[in-house]
């Protein structure tokens, strides 16, 4: 049966028109945010704060807290000089629904602002993209929101934390995680940062490009508290001979453990039929329907409405020439509800496309290849 929604507003006359694009447009250009959004090549970031949109220091690009949302716009130019965008709201996994309902709505004004060009995608902490995680050369993320970051606290006031780095080559992440001994392993690298004291510990199994970036975070940590660190002490695996310092590490874990964890948790992303559904508002209602699965064909396509293409490990809303205003605004959440009520996890990663700037990723997904997904396998930890 297909979902149906209340209708906002659809068909309206002036819909699709210069006049109404204008009108967009103006309302985006209001947004003193976007005064210089996609003037240069590379990268744009934008923290949502009490509803308002706020630059993210450059210095910190990277780094994130998972009761935030952010937003972030990657401008490319061609060897012709033309330009195109990729737009991506990042929503943490303790961001509160009003700074994710902000960050969605003022993405789909920054792409008004510059002219509907860019690809939308909505990514979720720990579920993020491979095109997300390239943009960087490390994402770390942290509890809290910025005013817990660690380089505004005082080291000697400083509460202990745990970071949990792990990937390989560029795809190397940083995550807080409790700093209890079950989320400690034997097969990528932590940094156990106390204030004055830092600590880094090398899984056995651990690879270089861990331990490196690892190495960088205790670095970072060092330089960034002006000479006050006291001592950095690396740990080379649980069996690591016994000293003063070694044993105060284990004493944030209740005392050194007999074990720890040896064996890498995966989750396997879901096996997901490739499907196409339908959106339309045409009825006075808004209607999601089935029109394809399996093999499909590109010919489904409608320039009038919009679609969701479900590629599993990621879902695309491809939004048609003449599809309504509200079909445009409304996509990402006719996504969500789309997942929801197939039961999978609202956190799937969704990417929105329109008519005629279809990324090559949406063609490919199309054929039934692989789209999204992450860098590597997700690791699965106990909560």
């Amino acid at each position: 049966m297909a979902s149906q929604a209340k209708l906002e507003d659809s068909n309206m006359a002036n819909h699709g028109t210069d006049e109404h694009k204008a009108s967009r447009k103006e309302a985006a250009q209001k947004e003193e945010a976007w005064a210089i959004a996609g003037k240069e090549a590379g990268l744009q970031i934008w923290r949502i704060e009490k509803f308002q949109v706020k630059n993210w220091p450059k210095d910190r690009y990277g780094e994130f807290y998972s009761g935030d949302s952010y937003i972030i716009l990657h401008t490319m130019v061609d060897a012709e000089g033309k330009k195109t965008y990729d737009v991506f709201f990042w929503l943490g996994a303790q961001t509160t629904q009003d700074e994710a309902g902000t960050a969605a709505y003022k993405t789909v004004e920054l792409d008004d602002f510059l002219g509907d060009q860019p690809v939308e995608y909505r990514e979720v902490q720990g579920n993020e993209t491979k095109k997300f995680l390239d943009l960087f050369d490390k994402v770390t993320i942290l509890d809290g929101g910025i005013e817990s970051g660690f380089r505004n606290v005082k080291p000697e006031n400083y509460k202990p934390r745990l970071l949990h780095v792990s990937g390989y080559q560029k795809h190397v992440q940083v995550y807080q995680v409790p700093l209890k001994v079950e989320f400690l392993n034997d097969h990528d690298a932590f940094v156990l940062d106390s204030g004055l004291k830092i600590w880094q510990f090398n899984g056995t199994k651990s690879s270089a490009w861990e331990k490196r970036k690892a190495n960088a975070i205790v670095d970072e940590l060092t330089r960034s508290r002006n000479g006050k660190v006291q001592k950095c002490y690396i740990i080379d695996g649980l069996q690591d001979k016994a000293s003063p310092l070694i044993e105060e590490f284990w004493k944030f874990f209740g005392g050194r453990p007999i074990s720890i964890n040896e064996d890498e948790e995966v989750k396997e992303a879901p096996i997901v039929e490739l499907s196409l559904h339908h959106i339309s508002d045409a009825s006075g209602v808004t209607e999601i329907k089935e029109v394809g699965r399996g093999k499909l064909d590109k010919n489904l396509l409608n320039s009038d409405d919009a679609f969701i293409l479900d590629a599993g490990s990621q879902v695309f809303v491809w939004i048609g020439k003449g599809s309504t205003k509200n079909e445009k605004r409304e996509a990402m959440a006719y996504a969500v509800r789309y997942l929801t009520e197939q039961g999978r996890s609202a956190n799937v990663p969704i990417a929105r496309v329109t008519d005629s700037q279809e990324p090559p990723e949406f063609w490919e997904a199309f054929e039934g290849h692989a789209a999204g997904g992450r860098a590597h396998q997700i690791k699965e930890w106990k909560k």
